[in-house]
């Protein structure tokens, strides 16, 4: 599985850098705008966007001629795809978590046991709803999924990004709610959408032929 993680990797070097530079670009953004704790969600994108990257150069090289006949599990060809979307997702919400310790005193008061698991599953959200579709559908019409999760992504954040009261509304909402159980929830929902989203492709990629 190394193996596979570190082939998707180095297929997308280079455009490794132009997402970085997108996400110095958005930091800069919501920094200037006193967002900040809104930009670990940023990583959504990059999930996002990797994930359209692994599919399409698979498909330009034909790779599943190569992978299927060699001695490894489907399951851990599909896992392979899920470690990276979870790295992501990790390196994101420990960006929350740092950030959330070093902006205490910001009009967002959430307690890290709600930022944490908020933050994975919703950067976890979208990639685990597409990356079944994509191992459904294939490249080309997973494209117009990628593609219209990206616009309704963008929409979102930019929408939330131009209304602070909406924002502040959310956050005195979950204030008033009993925040530890909160927590247990999203952690819960965490698991639980993630190990579903595996099972399906898993299930989807092992009944296909090549």
């Amino acid at each position: 599985m190394k193996a596979l993680i570190y082939k998707d990797i180095v297929s997308i070097k280079k455009s490794l850098r132009t997402l970085a530079l997108m996400l110095i670009i958005i930091g800069i953004v919501f920094f200037g705008g006193g967002l900040i704790r809104v930009f670990p969600l940023s990583f959504m994108y990059v999930s996002i966007i990797l994930t359209g990257f692994f599919f399409g150069k698979d498909a330009a090289y034909n790779v599943e001629q190569y992978i299927i006949p060699a001695p490894i599990k489907r399951s851990e060809i599909v896992l392979s795809r899920y470690a990276i979307l979870w790295a992501i997702s990790g390196l994101g919400t420990l960006l929350a978590l740092i950030i959330h310790l070093f902006d205490r005193g910001g009009a967002l008061s959430i307690p890290w046991y709600v930022v944490l698991p908020g933050n994975f599953l919703l950067i976890s959200l979208i990639s685990s709803i597409q990356l079944p579709a994509l191992y459904k559908f294939g490249v080309e019409k997973g494209r117009v999924i990628y593609t219209l999760t990206y616009i309704l992504l963008f929409s979102g954040v930019s929408y939330l990004g131009k209304n602070k009261e909406l924002l502040l509304n959310i956050v005195e909402t979950i204030s008033n709610t009993n925040t530890v159980l909160l927590g247990a929830i999203l952690a819960l929902l965490a698991i639980l959408i993630n190990a579903a989203s595996y099972a399906i492709s898993v299930h989807i990629y092992s009944s296909k032929e090549f």
